[in-house]
């Protein structure tokens, strides 16, 4: 049975345009330079390009126009305001980012940086999720999946990083709770990095359940320790699944049947939202989950959000790097999204054990 499914895009996300190498912070460069080897051995550093660029939305597009599903609604998104962005940033950060409208410059070592069009990209990038869940809350649909950039998990109430300049699903679940009066949303970040600037912004706070799986220390951003499961008020609802590096789709299947359903049945939320990178896809080189994966947990969810909530599922893009990784990965969750039923995914020999899990 087909249903609706929202999908929010503005082109004007693509005039965000970082630059890989900044001359005018050189220890910032060669710092970077050491994180690429890190992460990626044997890379090519002369000819290395920003992983963040707007190719990673323009083959997400182009597949889906090309392969169109039926049930997807083309959206426009309206930027955040201020207000809006100041729910989960300091003011003294917004004004900042603001002022950077039209500039050029790196805000932190690890590249994350803004070119004359990011200030407008990214107020776009977060007001995606807070259109979706509006429309959601009308009624339009059940379903919807924020095709955005810059990525927003990273970013810290205070201070940008890891490619994010404000953080859009955090944002999206402020607006959620203080415009829209749901009561308990419920995140799960499924992006191979660990969401720390998430994790930052709910840390005391219990009406929003974070659960994040990603590839353990020292792996960037180096933090999501098990240890780490929130502060005050809000202990116990900051879950960290930190998983060996070359992860696969049983492992992320694992931590949903063993961490994300059974706290999403304890907590009973109204709304469901997931940071949904498609880094962990084995075009991207670290990990080896494929398309099959990232269609089998978004049924997993879709059925889960039918159960607890009425069905209410947002999805906003997070990372991954790789075209074709991302137009298959993003083109499988529309469709299972749009009502298409899965059955099995692959599951590769060398998948490591998900031995965080539990």
């Amino acid at each position: 049975m087909t249903a609706t499914v929202l999908v929010y895009y503005d082109m004007r996300m693509l005039g965000h345009n970082p630059h890989g190498w900044d001359p005018s912070h050189p220890a910032w460069t060669e710092a970077v330079k050491a994180m690429i080897n890190l992460q990626y051995p044997g890379s090519n550093l002369e000819t290395y390009t920003h992983p963040e660029r707007a190719e990673r939305l323009t083959a997400i597009v182009d597949r889906l126009m090309l392969e169109p599903i039926e049930g997807v609604r083309w959206m426009l998104p309206t930027a955040a305001t201020m207000a809006q962005l100041e729910r989960v940033h300091d003011k003294t950060y917004v004004a900042h980012i603001e002022s950077l409208k039209g500039d050029s410059c790196w805000l932190s070592k690890d590249t994350t940086a803004v070119s004359p069009g990011s200030v407008e990209a990214a107020c776009l990038a977060a007001g995606a999720g807070i259109s979706a869940v509006e429309a959601i809350s009308t009624g339009e649909a059940r379903r919807a999946f924020c095709v955005l950039r810059p990525p927003g998990h990273h970013a810290h109430s205070d201070h940008a990083s890891g490619f994010c300049l404000y953080n859009n699903l955090a944002v999206t679940a402020a607006h959620a709770r203080e415009s829209l009066g749901y009561q308990r949303v419920m995140i799960w970040d499924w992006d191979m990095h660990h969401g720390n600037g998430t994790q930052e912004i709910f840390y005391s706070d219990p009406s929003v359940l974070v659960i994040d799986s990603h590839c353990a220390a020292p792996f960037y951003p180096g933090s999501g320790l098990q240890s780490e499961k929130g502060a005050g008020a809000g202990i116990g609802y900051q879950l960290n699944v930190p998983l060996p590096l070359g992860i696969g789709n049983a492992a992320l299947l694992k931590v949903f049947d063993e961490v994300v359903e059974p706290a999403a049945r304890e907590f009973q939320p109204d709304l469901l939202l997931v940071s949904s990178g498609f880094d962990c896809h084995y075009l991207d080189m670290t990990c080896t989950m494929d398309e099959t994966g990232f269609a089998m947990l978004t049924q997993r969810m879709s059925d889960l959000a039918d159960e607890l909530c009425d069905g209410r599922l947002v999805l906003l893009l997070e990372g991954g790097y790789n075209a074709q990784a991302l137009a298959d990965s993003a083109h499988a969750v529309v469709e299972v999204l749009a009502g298409s039923r899965v059955n099995a995914c692959k599951v590769i020999p060398e998948d490591p054990s998900c031995s965080g899990c539990g």
